[in-house]
């Protein structure tokens, strides 16, 4: 018997079961490009799931940022990488409409996504310092949106933990009441592949992060990218970006000179 377009929607509904049957279908779910089905679907897991719901929020929050940015993200992007982005959705055989909104142009917002944060280290942006500020603004809104407000961190713990978990030595500026700066988390970096380490604080009550690469760029810079100042710079061969919402809570000057004299 011919399965109807129902039925293969209901399938698809059907194979979320666990956490990891949400990861494919999050992009396009908060694209919102998956069908009323799978929808339901994806609802009720974040509805039981709050690990789930988090990230998918983060994804949204993310996304939000892109959407908002999206032309001059890809309109920067060299020829050749927004061909390999716009191949990245398959047709579907379902549907011809569903199709056509993954092929739109500008790019949807999976692949605008792809040309902000894989042409740092995969394809090489025009600029790339420019394209460093924005995958970082994004893995910027992306942790904080997920991070426990609350939470205070050890820097000597998570430096450890650090030199542990991915073989490299990082130092971590400490919480500093003087500085009004409080250490909230250390992690990976999403957006360069857990390639940098990403140390999350509050100063003066706003979302700060420092970003440590194990490499550097060569150029020291204040970039203006996606709502968000970065301040980048180089030293001890590595690069380090701080990076923080435009509407800071004053002069990033003192917090940069001590970012600069206490982080390795």
């Amino acid at each position: 018997m011919r399965a109807t377009l129902g039925d293969w929607f209901g399938n698809m509904a059907d194979d979320i079961t666990n956490c990891r049957d949400l990861e494919a279908r999050l992009a396009p779910y908060v694209d919102g490009e998956e069908p009323p089905a799978t929808r339901r679907a994806i609802d009720a897991h974040l509805d039981a799931c709050p690990p789930c719901r988090e990230y998918a929020e983060a994804e949204a929050a993310a996304r939000d940022l892109v959407h908002r940015h999206r032309e001059s993200l890809a309109g920067r992007a060299p020829a050749t990488l927004r061909a390999r982005c716009a191949a990245l959705a398959p047709a579907s055989p379902v549907s011809t409409r569903q199709s056509s909104i993954r092929r739109w142009v500008p790019l949807s917002l999976a692949a605008t996504l792809v040309l902000a944060v894989a042409g740092v280290f995969l394809f090489g942006l025009n600029d790339r310092v420019e394209a460093l500020a924005a995958s970082l603004a994004v893995d910027h809104v992306k942790c904080f949106k997920v991070s426990d407000p609350a939470r205070h961190a050890d820097a000597a713990g998570a430096e450890e933990r650090w030199q542990h978990d991915q073989g490299w030595p990082i130092v971590v500026p400490q919480t500093a009441a003087a500085e009004q700066l409080t250490l909230v988390d250390v992690r990976r970096c999403f957006t360069t592949d857990g390639r940098s380490a990403h140390m999350m604080y509050k100063w003066r009550g706003t979302p700060l992060s420092l970003y440590v690469l194990p490499e550097s760029i060569g150029r020291d810079r204040v970039v203006d990218k996606m709502g968000h100042e970065a301040v980048i710079w180089c030293a001890n061969s590595r690069t380090y970006a701080l990076v923080t919402d435009e509407g800071h809570a004053g002069d990033l000057t003192p917090i940069v000179a001590y970012m600069k004299a206490h982080a390795r």
